[in-house]
């Protein structure tokens, strides 16, 4: 198997953490959209991409429903395994036509990640002013802005990776040289978008997280940050100090990163059937669907609270 096989495998196949709650498919309840649930809820915890939009265009109804859950005064978080800084996706976001008054706040993991390392809190606190290799689709200086490391270019250099991305303009080799140079070397690697696949105009790909697992399963040390992991729900539910979790529900298309990350912070959550697992759904019945949430979760995964078709009201 080749590194990128090895990728696209550990894509489909790799176990989430073990933390969270099994829900019951029994329990996993359809709704036709979220007008009932903003009857039942305070606050609405949203992906971005596969939710909102495929990363070219809203998905039909989705300005719609962010805009009336703002107009019936619920708290909106977007949230997003974005390796990018907030201000980026608000930016895309309002390019794709969603209105900034539509959602309270916008939280990446790319956000924390930098706020993190900023201050030298947690993973950060003894790699400041170190060397790093950063992987990103977009220009990785503009990221490290303002940061107290030195960005290098190359692995022998380096000491630390943070993997924000895929930067498709590097070959499958380039991957594979960084993974055994960065685990023969003990590189610790923090990864800030620990997405196993992504969308791309080619369809799905193997996503940042999908080499970071690699990463990991080679030996080398890995720090993920972003859904399912607790640091991003820690900061969206200290944003929501009134709001009690019980009002809080987590909105996402992919049931290994939405639904799992949502159920471990011990919230409910709404499975929508558009974006990653999208091709499993098509056609579906009703009955069918409970059944096929059933097989892609595997039989110790979190299941739904709600699944919708799309989001829309």
């Amino acid at each position: 198997m080749n590194t990128h096989d090895d990728f696209a495998y550990l894509a489909r196949h790799t176990e989430q953490p073990a933390a969270m709650r099994h829900g019951d498919p029994g329990l996993t309840r359809l709704t036709e959209g979220l007008a009932d649930l903003a009857r039942r809820y305070d606050a609405f915890l949203v992906d971005q991409w596969g939710v909102l939009h495929d990363g070219q265009a809203p998905y039909p109804g989705a300005v719609q429903c962010l805009k009336r859950l703002a107009w019936a005064g619920k708290e909106v978080i977007i949230i997003s395994n974005s390796g990018r800084r907030s201000i980026c996706n608000e930016a895309r976001l309002k390019k794709l036509g969603f209105p900034r008054n539509s959602f309270t706040h916008l939280v990446t993991s790319g956000e924390i990640a930098w706020q993190m390392l900023a201050t030298g809190r947690g993973i950060f606190r003894k790699l400041i002013g170190s060397s790093c290799l950063m992987l990103s689709s977009d220009r990785p200086e503009e990221f490290a802005q303002g940061l107290p490391i030195e960005l290098v270019e190359n692995v022998e250099k380096a000491a630390f990776i943070l993997l924000a991305g895929i930067d498709d303009n590097l070959s499958p080799d380039f991957y594979e040289t960084m993974i055994k140079k960065g685990v023969s070397r003990k590189l610790p690697m923090v990864c800030i978008n620990p997405d196993l696949t992504r969308i791309t105009s080619n369809g799905f790909e193997p996503g940042a997280g999908a080499i970071a697992k690699a990463y990991q399963a080679r030996g080398g040390r890995v720090r993920f940050i972003g859904k399912p992991y607790p640091d991003i729900y820690r900061y969206c539910l200290n944003l929501l100090p009134n709001v009690p979790m019980s009002r809080v529900i987590a909105v996402g298309d992919s049931i290994h990163h939405d639904i799992a990350g949502g159920h471990s912070a011990g919230l409910n959550t709404l499975l929508t059937l558009r974006g990653v697992h999208a091709d499993h759904f098509r056609d579906a019945a009703p009955p069918d669907i409970l059944h096929r949430i059933r097989s892609i979760a595997g039989p110790s995964a979190a299941l739904p609270d709600w699944t919708t078709p799309s989001f829309r009201w």
